[in-house]
Order: structure tokens, then sequence, then C-alpha cells
């Protein structure tokens, strides 16, 4: 039985159609069509449907008595259409676009058979009908912009008896839709809540819409503080609730304020935040929120030892009710659970972190999950010793174990020892409020892996070990002994001084994390490339052949093609990343790929974010310094191009004018663009 989940996210108001009427009328003329009963039916109602989990959306056609059934849907309202009879196919977008989209036709079955007669094999004639329509009519709160969900009503279809015997006679119709409302001057305006609200009411995360909210969350991830192009710093917090239960499923909440200590005090996964007034938007088809510093206010929390709860927050005077501790502990017993089983990863972040046993096979950035041993901070640089219980003991670095015996810190008997290097960056971590708890399991992401420099004056040991580096960009979270990754680590002190069973796992939880690799070429050199594009478009969006892209009629338009790299431009590497517009700091990339497939060839533009995603873990930076940064990306590029094999690409069209002075005609011209592809190199 088909069953069809999501929130309306557009809907066309009942219209009667006119068959006489080119493509079925205004619908067909400037809105989706008229779909596949257009032509035998009279009247037509259609509600664009989102699915909140993927992000997808597919069209509902609802024709005649359903139509008259279904006319009171605006947007936001929650639907769930199942049943035996509902026809799913493939259709056409509308007349602007040549994209096919998922569509589903709720009608009845005389119609379908009239349709049937016109275009026999459109789709299989359903033997009966039984719809059901289940609905959540969204009221606004008062003095929001989020909503709140009335109890939800259906409305039945049954026809299913036997066309032999069955006389005809109308379809019977359960639950009937409430008698249509008096519109408010033509607009199709949400109803008022009419229930008592307190000063805040929170939402949950799923159901947060454009607009402002006050919400309650679970921090799983966040990034440091960094300056941004205006006067304000910048960082982003990921959070969870039970409507959004793992990590990859996190809102990400931009948090902007000028100074570091307005920052909300974040240090531990796990750590309860409340907004008041945070902005929601949509950015790239998911849900973001943007804290702003004069508007918006936050408190963290955080249970101590002894069960009292901490708040943090830079506002002056705040709320803090009875039902705030109800909310703040149901979430903390909640996330206790929550992170000690989940295994997907937070956005962001590609892949899950590595063993300190494994860094050998680690490219120029890694993500790690260890112990801090020792923190000295009595000079520049601050040096922290790490462990996780992977690795051979003996391979450690000597000076390290004897700094831990001189400080009567315990040596692991079993488990490599390295070190993390902080140097500009500490008065960022200690600001922050990391140094009280850093003694601890930590999580680190994006660290850079280099060679030691010896320490002054002190000797220089054959065959020294890779040591970490913390460099803008990297980011830290104390991680609780509960989690997940913790626990993977934990488990190799029963095991054997190598990696064990835990390493295995947390390969096994990065690999089901990315998604599948559209290339993977099978060359012998050390460093081989691989494009990754979305799931949804590898698996569903066919390749388009160059020529079909480039003699493509309509723009703008995206396109999922296969081509191998020809040459990169600028062929400077120095070249590809340059200073932004009245900034003497900020660097941004741009640079385009010549990509080939035959005799065709197309140019494709890799600029600003795109660029950032496409060469994840290396920031826009000054290339013309030598840097960790700029030999990583030679390699990736010059895997790249060395590869004789194609890639996925996800590109997209769109026309510029041209110079003033240009006399040919026509007078623009077609570029094409990178987005949704991220490089991998191995």
């Amino acid at each position: 039985m088909a069953n069809f989940t999501g929130i309306v996210k557009r809907a066309y108001p009942l219209q009667a159609l006119d068959p006489k009427a080119p493509d079925g009328g205004e619908l067909g003329t400037f809105g989706p069509g008229v779909g596949p009963c257009g032509l035998e039916a009279s009247r037509l109602m259609i509600a664009v449907l989102e699915n909140r989990t993927t992000f997808e959306t597919f069209q509902v056609f609802f024709y005649d008595k359903w139509a008259d059934k279904v006319k009171f849907l605006k947007r936001h309202y929650k639907l769930k259409i199942s049943g035996l009879g509902l026809v799913q196919l493939q259709w056409e977008a509308g007349a602007e676009t040549e994209e096919r989209v998922q569509c589903i036709v709720v009608a009845e079955k005389s119609l379908l058979r009239k349709t049937l007669h016109r275009q026999p094999r459109l789709f299989t004639y359903p033997h009966g009908i039984g719809i059901q329509v289940a609905y959540e009519e969204p009221q606004c709160l008062p003095e929001s912009d989020q909503l709140v969900y009335l109890p939800s009503k259906k409305i039945v279809s049954k026809d299913q008896i036997s066309r032999s015997v069955a006389p005809k006679r109308k379809p019977l119709f359960g639950v009937q839709a409430p008698p249509r409302k008096k519109l408010n001057n033509g607009k199709r305006a949400l109803e008022k809540a009419t229930i008592s609200s307190p000063a805040y009411r929170y939402s949950a995360l799923s159901e947060l819409v454009d607009g402002y909210a006050d919400i309650y969350g679970v921090v799983v991830n966040m990034t440091l503080p960094k300056t941004t192009s205006g006067r304000d710093l910048c960082m982003t917090v990921s959070v969870t609730d039970e409507t959004c239960p793992t990590r990859e499923k996190a809102i990400q909440i931009n948090v902007f304020y000028p100074t570091i200590d307005k920052m909300p005090k974040i240090t531990c996964v796990g750590d309860i935040i409340r907004f008041h007034k945070v902005r929601i938007q949509r950015y790239q088809e998911n849900i973001q929120g943007v804290s702003m510093s004069k508007l918006t206010r936050h408190l963290v929390l955080r249970e101590c030892s002894g069960g009292k709860l901490e708040q943090l927050t830079c506002s002056e005077t705040w709320t803090f009710e009875p039902s705030d501790e109800k909310r703040t502990r149901e979430l903390i017993k909640w996330s206790r659970t929550s992170l000690a089983e989940d295994t997907t990863l937070p956005p962001g972040c590609q892949q899950a972190p590595k063993l300190l046993a494994d860094l050998k096979s680690a490219e120029g950035f890694v993500d790690l999950v260890v112990r801090v041993l020792y923190l000295d901070d009595s000079d520049e640089p601050v040096r922290l010793i790490v462990w996780d219980g992977s690795g051979n003991a003996a391979d450690s670095d000597p000076i390290l174990e004897q700094t831990l015996r001189d400080k009567n810190v315990p040596v692991p008997a079993k488990g490599l020892l390295m070190e993390v290097i902080m140097s500009s960056c500490w008065s960022l971590v200690r600001d922050m409020g990391f140094v009280k708890g850093i003694l601890t399991w930590c999580r680190f992401r994006n660290l850079t892996i280099a060679i030691d420099e010896p320490i002054p004056g002190a000797p220089v040991v054959p065959g020294r070990l890779e040591i970490l580096r913390f460099r803008e960009g990297t980011s830290i979270m104390l991680m609780p002994d509960f989690t997940l990754d913790v626990q993977h680590r934990i488990s190799l002190l029963n095991g054997s001084t190598g990696t064990t069973a835990a390493s295995t796992r947390a390969n096994t939880q990065a690999k089901s994390q990315l998604p599948s690799p559209s290339h993977k070429p099978t060359t012998s050199r050390s460093v081989v490339a691989a494009t990754v594009i979305p799931d949804h478009i590898q698996n569903k969006i066919p390749v388009t052949p160059l020529r079909e892209i480039l003699n493509s009629p309509k723009s703008p338009r995206k396109f999922h093609c296969l081509a191998r790299v020809r040459s990169i431009w600028p062929a400077d590497i120095e070249k590809i990343c340059k200073l932004k517009p009245d900034s003497s700091s900020e660097f941004q990339y741009s640079f385009a790929l010549t990509v080939e497939e035959g005799n065709d060839s197309l140019n494709v533009i890799v600029y600003g974010k795109d660029a950032e995603h496409f060469l994840h873990g290396i920031p826009p930076c000054d290339l013309t310094k030598s840097t960790s940064s700029k030999t990583l990306l030679e390699k990736r590029l010059a895997a790249l191009l060395n590869s004789p094999n194609g890639f996925h690409w996800c590109i997209k069209s769109y026309s510029v004018s041209l110079p003033p002075g240009h006399s040919a005609e026509p007078r623009t011209a077609v570029r094409y663009r990178l987005f949704d592809t991220l490089l991998q190199c191995s």
C-alpha cells in the first residue's frame, strides 16, 4: 500500500479546468501544469509536498471531488496520503523546464479510466480505491513566527466493490474537511492559535519554519569563533533534539558577536543550549539558524557533578523557570542514550575520527578523538600529549614518556603517545573556557599532520614521529565517556596493542557515512582521486553527455555529467586563490576546470563556497607561501589531472550579458559552474 508523507511547500488554489484552453489554462501556462488527468478533469488542486527528512519534493494532483475536499490546504500543512488506488509516476514539472518530477494522482476510478483511454500506457489501472488523506492544520503562535499543529484529521474514500456487481454510485467520503473560511483580502494566511501561550514557547527542531523561533537543543558539534568579512566573529553550533535525533540531522546555528566574551561558552558534546529569537532560514536545502548579536539571546546549560545545572550566558538578566529546568533535564537524559548509540556524523564531517595508529594512511588533515594526558601552557607553543589506546606503546616518542614521568602522570602501558602543538590559537581556546576540563577525552577536527620541530636546546632524536598542529580552522570539543567514539577507544584497552575491533568499527562507521564515491580509479599512484556527489543525484539523475549540455537551449539548468579533467586554469597554483575585493587578509578560490568527454569539452568555473566544498579541508589562503595547505592542494590537483578516467560532476548553466562593445549576436553567453561536488584523495 502506497504511503506519502510531507509538509505542503506550495499550494495552488482550486481551479476550474477548461479543456479548450491551451495546456489547461493558467496553471498550464504559469504553474506546474494540469497533470496527467488534466484533459479529462473539471477541477484541480495541486500541493507540492516536501519530505522533511530528505528534502525531496513531489507534486500531488487532486482532481474533481478530491480537489473539492482538500481545497482548504495551505503552506505548512502536514499531509499523509496512503491507501489503494494512488497513482505514482514521473511528470513534467511545468512549461518553464524540461525537468521531470515525481507526482502522485489522487482521483476517482472513472477519471483514471478516461485518462488511460487517451494514454493507455501512462500508468496501471487500480482494481480498487481506498485512499486516506490525513492532515494536521498549522496555526501561528501568538507573538511568534513558529507554528503549532492541531490534532490530525482524516478524509477517506472507499470504492472496493468488484466491478462486475458494483452499481454506479459516488464514492463514500468519511470525515469531511472543515468548511471553507473567508480569506483575508485574498491572502491565504494561517489562523492564529487561540491556545494560551507562555512568554516563551519552544519549537521542536523538525518543525522550524522561516522566521524567528525559541529553541532548545543538544550540542553535538561546534566550530571555534573566527573573523568574518564584517565586524563580528562567527561560530557554528550543531544541535539535535528528539525530533532530529541523529548528528547527521542536526540543525546548524551560526552565532555572531563582536567579541569572544559574548560567545556561547560551549565546551562539551552534550551541552544544552537555549536560544531566544533565533532567526530560522533555508540555506542550500537545509534549515539553518542565525543568532544575531543585537536580538538573539542564548543560555548554555550543563549538569555539574553534584547534579546542579550550571548556567552560562552573556546577558545581564535571563529567565529560568521550573519548566526550563524540566526541559533541560529531559534533553540531558535523552542525549545520554542518543550519543551512546548514534553512528552518524555531524554536518561538515566527511569521515569518522581516525585512530592514532592509522595516521600514516591519513592525508594532510585529520579528525581525532583522543584523551589529553598532559597540558604544558607555560611557554609558547602550548603542547598537549594525547593518547587513544591504539597503536604500539613502543613506537611512542621517548621524550613524551619522560615528560609524563617528570610530571607524575601515569604512562599508559598500551597505546601510542603523540603531541598536539598549539601556537596562536591557544588564546582562543583558553578564552572559550576549555582549559578547566581539557584533561579528558577530546574531539579535534581538522588537525594538520606535520613533522615535529625539536625543542630548542634539546637533543634531536632520530626517527621522531609526526605531530599534530592545531591551527586556524581546527576545532575542539570535550567528549563524555558515554559517547560512542569514546567507547570505541576504551574498548582498545581490552584488546591487543595494535588496532583492534574498535578501529574496524570506527572505519566501518566512516564508510557508512560517506556517499558512495562516483569514481574509484584503479591506479598504482600513491594518491588517487574520486569525486563525491549527493546520493539523490548519483542514483536518480541520469548522466547528460557534454554535447547535450552544450546544445541545451535553456538556461539556467542543472546537469549531472561524467567527464575527465583535461586542464586547470590558471595553471600556476599560486593564482587560483585570490584576495577578496576590498580585503587585505581574506582569500577566496577562483579557477576553472576544463573537462572533456570524447571530442567535446566544457569549461567549468569553481568559485567561492562551491570551491571550498570541492577542496574540503583546505580553506582559502595565501598560496604564494610554502604551507601544508599548498602542498596538499598540489597533491589533490595533480591526482585530478593524472587520472585517465572520468569523474561525476554537478554543474549548472547560467547566462551572462556580454560587454557593450560586443557586436555579434547573441548578446548573452552561457557559463557553467560547479556545485555539490566534493574531491576526495586517498
